[in-house]
């Protein structure tokens, strides 16, 4: 028997703000002023904010800057105040349309002036920055751990401007705790993680502890997706006991496997991960019999993790013949 219910997550922020301020100017079509130096300025205002909190600054990109300045256009064109256009699209999608990873973590901000000037100055980036930074929901996104990348647009016209800040990163671990470093674990010790949140919830359960089996630990590894073009978080044998080292499957009764995924996760495999997908797994009726059930004696367990911000883990419950 198998069991692989999908376990996916992606993280995407977003938050808004509005302005009211009042200045007078005479309507100008479309304007973005001198759009470099307001991007320059944007993002010196978010680094230094960063590194007053110790984080690492972030760099600007093409795709972020792009899906930044679409989206400012589209809202004043279309009049509406969204991180979601009229059609449904969000800051993910606008990323993913440029070429951006869909394993990422992504991040909006989004500001609007109304009865302001129409032709967007430093001023005013300095005073959209400022109410990002007073909002508790903007100020997490510009303080967000994870991140690597920035882009910012601005437009004005009629008296109104939007201001649109995008980041994206690879995230950081779902499951990691207030004060936690996210440390690299070996497979070794990813396999021993595993096997210790597992085996404490046999316990509770009053169930015997399964030992770990390096036989189930190269099965785990060989259902580990080759091919990270699409969606897919493992490989479909047909069957599992051929993945089995040479002469170690006539050992087993039984087989079952629990595989989870997620994005925008962190570049590295560590202690919070395990937690996230033992975590979700144990949610999961069949999964949480698979690896709590009376049936299992051996575990196995492998996970990979592409620098990106995708995590893939597996984990094998085996019943070995007596």
């Amino acid at each position: 028997m198998v069991t692989n219910p999908i376990t996916r997550r992606l993280g995407f922020l977003v938050a808004a703000i509005l302005l009211s301020l009042c200045f007078s100017a005479a309507a100008l079509a479309g304007e973005t002023g001198d759009l470099a130096s307001l991007r320059a300025e944007a993002l010196a205002l978010v680094n230094e904010a960063r590194s007053r909190h110790g984080l690492d600054p972030l760099q600007a990109t093409g795709r972020l800057n792009s899906a930044a300045q679409a989206h400012a256009e589209d809202m004043l064109a279309r009049n509406y105040y969204s991180h979601t256009s009229p059609e449904g699209e969000d800051v993910g999608d606008r990323y993913r349309d440029r070429g951006g990873s869909r394993w990422q973590k992504v991040a909006e901000n989004i500001a609007r002036c109304t009865a302001c000037p129409s032709v967007p100055t430093a001023e005013r980036v300095s005073e959209f920055h400022e109410g990002w930074m007073n909002s508790p929901g903007h100020r997490r996104n510009i303080l967000a751990r994870g991140l690597k990348s920035f882009g910012f647009g601005i437009i004005g016209e009629g008296g109104r401007q939007f201001a649109v800040q995008t980041f994206a990163g690879p995230g950081v671990p779902f499951a990691l705790q207030s004060g936690e470093e996210p440390v690299a674990l070996s497979a070794k010790e990813q396999v021993a993680a595993a096997a210790r949140l597992i085996n404490e919830q046999r316990e509770q359960q009053g169930r015997a502890v399964l030992k770990t089996s390096e036989a189930l630990n190269t099965l785990a590894q060989r259902l580990l997706p080759k091919d990270l073009s699409d969606d897919r978080i493992m490989e479909r044998p047909d069957g599992l006991f051929e993945l089995l080292p040479p002469g170690s499957a006539r050992e087993w009764r039984t087989i079952n496997v629990a595989a989870g995924g997620c994005g925008g996760c962190g570049t590295q495999p560590t202690g919070a991960d395990i937690r996230y997908f033992v975590d979700q797994w144990l949610e999961n009726s069949q999964n949480r019999a698979a690896l709590l059930g009376s049936e299992p004696t051996h575990l196995g367990f492998a996970m990979l993790a592409t620098g990106e911000g995708r995590k893939i883990a597996i984990a094998v419950a085996g019943k070995r013949l007596d």
